[in-house]
């Protein structure tokens, strides 16, 4: 057969034409060093092109285009298109081979138990995480045999024991300052925990264990709890043979081991990291999500979505304007469901971002740590206008409510409160009585529909805390109050001092007195607000906790900033995930009967 300008294909030479491998391409020896596919679209991760069949025109090197124009008169189309079709063919299948790779991992290696598919990059990532840590199990097994992590039913047999490593790093939480993460692996995957670190040091508040070296963070450095947890209490508890569902019995014995009332021996940050990630791998055992797992233990039967606590505007000592407390806060409370409560939240905070912008400076629209606003305003009315004024323009008077965190430990002086404390020639004698506070207090209640305060007197004003509980149904919430201790929790309601209390998993040394601190709330009548850290991270365990305690609320900071956000993304997730079955607290977010 005669091909274009007189040339027969079929009797080419063979020195004319490089020979084909079997199993190549048909254009050189070496296919992946002439084929290039097109990666543009891979946004979701892909491996390949989104088109799925390699439709696509394979990209060719520019020596190979040069080497291809003097071989393309020596070929007939007919030829060229027989050589591209079966070269295309083996492509596919190659790709598929990949995609069937892939589609395997996504089976055998394990992931949290509520995680939806992962992109085959993700995927990809968490099997070399994991063989990485397979082999550093193989590596630990042949330097000792304490490693052995063995079933509660037969210690002793050797064919039911199972490998658990646990180890600690150093990171760094959203506000730059050293923190520790914790990964577990067990026969079921890879867990991971960082705990956030501590603001200000509460006298109730386990001790985060510090490195104390001023050139290294300022003093902030956790290598010391690191160590802590790779050399005593990771060993220690591997030697204890627990079940990681055992979470009571794995407390204990840290708590045992520290020897402190205030975990300071080991560090708190050291001993919370090691419980919350114990949380996440049994959750795991147990084939059920974190807050499943949670809710066994906290004795909860009804999942209960809660209302979200949006900071919008900051004072006290987060600015320097002239607002007295701390924060200005939204709560979606006649919202219907997370979501709709998480779109309210936004679309206020991004119009009162758009008020500022037109109105003050730019440098005004910055946020603080808790992704609240510092805007000029000169009193703690203005705040209360403006930000009732922001609500009635966005259209959800009716749906929303304001809550305060008055942070009066910050004004409290000489016995009386002042609210210019942070003029310092601010007046003695306009200082304010406990009983003139909670006038305050009561006045906003009626006028401005404020349905929350927190913190609303000094942590040690018990008295003030018990007669303004007696004066007002609104929401009275202690958090610097009791710092997650069991003890000044127990006295709130023996004192009967608020009728909501916040938790905080960093101020408790274990998730287990968290979870105690909480029963003891519950069966008082108590309301509970899961609440984050100035310096928290992105992980997601906060969420988790809050769902599975059907807690009712949750106070995270603004609907900014990423390790704000996460969380409450994570809810979402979640009521996604129930689907039919999901409620949400609303009105009665401090109520919830488990």
């Amino acid at each position: 057969m005669d091909g274009p300008n007189g040339i027969r294909c079929s009797s080419m030479d063979n020195t004319s034409v490089v020979p084909l491998p079997v199993g190549g391409s048909p254009t050189s020896a070496n296919s992946s060093d002439n084929y290039m596919y097109d990666d543009s679209s891979m946004s979701d991760g892909s491996l390949y092109a989104s088109d799925q069949e390699n439709l696509s025109t394979p990209r060719r090197r520019s020596d190979y285009r040069r080497l291809h124009r003097r071989r393309s008169s020596l070929r007939c189309p007919q030829q060229q298109i027989q050589q591209r079709q079966a070269a295309n063919l083996r492509e596919r299948r190659r790709m598929q081979s990949i995609n069937d790779a892939f589609e395997g991992l996504r089976a055998h290696i394990p992931t949290l138990p509520y995680e939806k598919r992962l992109s085959k990059v993700d995927t990809l990532k968490l099997a070399i995480g994991y063989i990485s840590f397979l082999g550093e199990l193989v590596r630990v097994d042949r330097c000792s045999s304490e490693t052995m992590l063995s079933g509660v039913a037969n210690s002793h047999n050797k064919e039911e024991q199972k490998k658990v490593i646990i180890r600690a790093r150093q990171i760094y939480d959203a506000t730059g300052i050293p923190t520790v993460e914790v990964d577990m692996v067990t026969e079921l995957g890879l867990f991971r925990i960082a705990v956030p670190s501590t603001d200000v040091k509460k006298g109730a508040e386990a001790v985060q264990l510090r490195d104390n070296i001023p050139a290294e963070y300022h003093g902030m450095g956790v290598l010391m709890a690191v160590k802590n947890i790779n050399t005593i209490i990771a060993p220690e508890l591997i030697k204890q043979n627990l079940e990681v569902t055992m979470q009571k019995e794995i407390d204990h014995f840290m708590i045992a081991l520290d020897g402190t009332d205030t975990r300071s021996r080991l560090g708190a940050n050291a001993i919370m990291a090691v419980s919350l990630v114990v949380a996440k791998a049994g959750a795991a055992k147990k084939g059920v999500p974190l807050y499943r797992h949670i809710s066994d233990m906290g004795g909860v039967t009804t999942i209960i979505l809660p209302v979200p606590h949006f900071t919008i505007l900051t004072g006290g000592i987060l600015s320097s304007n002239a607002l007295p407390f701390q924060e200005y806060i939204v709560m979606p409370t006649g919202a219907s469901s997370f979501a709709e409560a998480m779109r309210i939240g936004t679309e206020i905070y991004t119009y009162v971002k758009n008020i500022i912008l037109s109105k003050y400076k730019v440098e005004t629209s910055y946020v603080a740590d808790n992704g609240g606003f510092s805007i000029p305003l000169q009193s703690h009315r203005d705040a209360l206008l403006f930000l009732s004024d922001a609500i009635k323009q966005c259209g959800y008077a009716t749906k929303v409510e304001i809550a305060l965190n008055a942070a009066a430990s910050d004004l409290y002086k000489d016995g009386a409160y002042d609210l210019e404390f942070k003029n310092p020639n601010s007046n003695p004698q306009e200082y304010m009585s406990s009983d003139k506070l909670a006038e305050i207090y009561l006045d906003n209640v009626k006028e401005f529909s404020v349905c929350s305060v927190e913190d609303a007197f000094d942590l040690d004003d018990w008295a003030a805390w018990s007669l303004l509980t007696t004066r007002t149904t609104a929401q009275l919430f202690g958090n610097d109050l009791t710092q997650t201790n069991l003890r000044r929790v127990g006295l709130a309601v023996e004192k009967k001092a608020g009728n909501t209390v916040g938790l905080r998993i960093n101020q408790a040394g274990t998730l287990s007195e968290v979870i105690e601190c909480f029963k003891i709330l519950k069966s008082a009548g108590f309301g509970v607000v899961i609440c984050d850290r100035w310096g928290d991270t992105n992980d997601l365990f906060l969420a988790d906790l809050v769902v599975g305690l059907s807690a009712g609320q949750i106070k995270c900071g603004a609907p900014v900033r990423g390790e704000r956000v996460d969380k409450y993304n994570q809810v979402l997730r979640i009521e996604e995930e129930l689907g039919a079955l999901s409620k949400f607290a609303g009105k009665n977010y401090r109520g919830q009967v488990n």
